[in-house]
């Protein structure tokens, strides 16, 4: 019975062994598939052979050694010289078919630019800058032209820009409604390329290409250009600067009434200095910095603020402005009030050399201020000390003031605007508020001394601009011909960090950077950028050198 219990036993182990053995065996286990193709498709043959001369085919065969596919070939496919009707491209397993619709012209080089148009069915792997090559005469062009775009206000090498070639007899107009005869774009480090050229003279024109139509879309986009025409025997790198025109026409492009009191009209280009404003209940106007926009400030008008622009006295336009009504303005004057609001520029920290200022969000006419409602008060260990001051408007900008006292480095003060300083006879008024601020010292900056050695005698804005390129100190200078080309600027009060120097040859003398224009063949005035940044040290006094070139 022993012997026969053991028995069983060693069968059932046996079973369940082979069990578990088929079980393991049934389990699926995902597939690997090998190494990943990293190999883009390859050429084995075109037809005619690429580099062809005599070119007299309709249709272009090109093999591949794998299935492919063509991937965003609008934008990556370019034939030069251009056609009127691009050829016909299909794909055919591992083959790619060109039709062309048109009688090419003689004696031409043709090149057919894929870009990266051209991948490999299975993991999309490119034949990168693929091109094909042909001659309708005897012999391929081999002319090169190369060069870099840049952005004209700040140097900056510009990718993906597209850069045209035009005939040399072409009229000004041809960017507008015609492609280029041979077109390029630059690459990340700004630079371009044109091969298989003929010997020949061109127009050269660059376009950041917004709609990407291969033409010259105005002031929506920016252009830059050579002024004289080009050949293909020079072999020197052409540099062109691209830059924004400013719009021919100008236009009202939107109003805007954000309270009763103001309002505001935004034009599509800078306004003329001459500009003037007339309208029944209009107080004051105001132009903000780029002259694109101009604040109306009214009083005891309704419905309609109908307003008059003219430039020297000649009429240049009538608007009408949809304001509240009188039903509108005793609604708000009873739900929250008519408000007079100050933006002030001191909180908290305050630089010591600086004029104290406040702006209001309408005019106010502080012949009527009562100086006993704004308080101004050092405070020093607790103890209040009454400051004697004077408020003076801002003749530029009529809401406007800055407050003229005596404020010290590393000193405390207390500002205060009480309830109903500020009222008129529509019952505007200010609610009570006070600004509490901490003034810094002279240690909290530092100096720097530039000295700069201008390439040639002329006018040049000197533009010292922090980490994030903003403006934070100007200066300017014009050199005579007895004058020296080497002068010493100096800029105090910097806080620390790192700053750049930007210099802009002045041409016109009009104290500001000034676009180009295509048709009137101007081009931007021209800009010389420092890249290397400026260390400046709290209590520090920095010495620099800059020859500009």
């Amino acid at each position: 019975m022993r012997f026969f219990i053991l028995l069983k036993l060693k069968n059932l182990a046996i079973y369940i062994s082979i069990i578990l053995l088929y079980t393991k065996c049934a389990q699926i286990t995902p597939l690997t598939g090998g190494k990943t193709d990293a190999t883009p498709p390859k050429v084995l043959l075109c037809s005619p052979k690429n580099a062809s001369v005599n070119f007299n085919q309709k249709t272009i065969e090109i093999d591949f050694d794998e299935f492919i596919t063509l991937k965003d070939l609008v934008n990556q496919f370019i034939i030069t010289p251009q056609t009127n009707q691009l050829p016909n491209i299909q794909v055919q397993s591992k083959k790619i078919k060109i039709e062309f619709k048109e009688e090419l012209l003689p004696n031409t080089t043709y090149k057919l630019f894929f870009g990266n148009a051209i991948v490999d069915i299975r993991e999309n792997n490119p034949l990168s800058n693929f091109e094909y090559i042909f001659s309708t005469g005897s012999m391929i062009d081999n002319q090169v032209l190369k060069g870099k775009v840049i952005n004209a206000q700040n140097n900056k090498a510009l990718s993906n820009i597209l850069v045209g070639l035009y005939k040399a007899n072409a009229t000004d107009s041809i960017l507008y409604i015609e492609k280029p005869t041979y077109a390029s774009f630059t690459n990340t480090n700004g630079e371009f390329s044109f091969n298989y050229l003929p010997k020949s003279d061109f127009k050269i024109i660059a376009i950041k290409d917004e709609n990407k139509n291969l033409m010259y879309d105005g002031s929506i986009e920016q252009i830059g250009f050579k002024s004289a025409k080009i050949s293909t025997l020079d072999t020197s790198l052409i540099q062109l600067r691209l830059f924004r025109e400013i719009p021919t026409k100008q236009f009202l492009k939107k109003t805007i009434t954000p309270e009763y009191g103001k309002a505001v009209l935004i034009y599509n280009t800078p306004c003329s200095n001459n500009i003037k404003i007339t309208a029944k209940g209009l107080t004051d106007y105001s132009f903000n910095v780029t002259m694109d926009s101009i604040s109306l400030y009214y009083k005891n008008v309704f419905d309609t603020l109908k307003i008059i622009v003219s430039d020297k006295d000649k009429h240049i336009d009538s608007i009408s402005i949809l304001i509240p009504s009188e039903n509108d303005l005793v609604k708000i004057k009873k739900n929250k009030g008519l408000k007079y609001t100050i933006k002030p520029n001191f909180s908290k920290t305050f630089p010591y050399f600086e004029t104290l200022t406040f702006d209001l969000n309408v005019p106010y006419n502080i012949e009527n201020l009562n100086k006993r409602d704004l308080t101004i008060n050092e405070i020093k260990d607790s103890i209040k000390t009454k400051m004697e001051f004077e408020i003076l408007k801002n003749e530029e900008r009529p809401n406007s003031y800055s407050i003229k006292t005596k404020i010290k480095g590393e000193s405390s003060y207390l500002i205060t605007f009480n309830k109903e300083l500020f009222k008129n006879d529509i019952g505007r008024t200010n609610d009570s508020v006070g600004y509490l601020f901490n003034t810094t010292s002279g240690d909290d900056y530092g100096i720097l001394n530039l000295k700069l050695t201008f390439p040639e005698k002329g006018k040049y804005l000197i533009l010292l601009l922090n980490e994030n390129y903003e403006i934070v100190k100007k200066s300017q200078i014009e050199l005579s011909l007895s004058s020296s080309s080497t002068t010493n600027f100096t800029f105090n009060n910097l806080l620390p960090g790192s700053y750049f120097v930007k210099v802009v040859v002045d041409a016109n003398k009009n104290n500001q950077f000034d676009t180009g224009n295509y048709f009137k063949n101007i081009q931007p005035e021209l800009i010389f950028f420092n890249n290397s940044p400026i260390k400046i040290l709290s209590g520090w006094e920095i010495e620099n050198e800059w020859i500009i070139n």
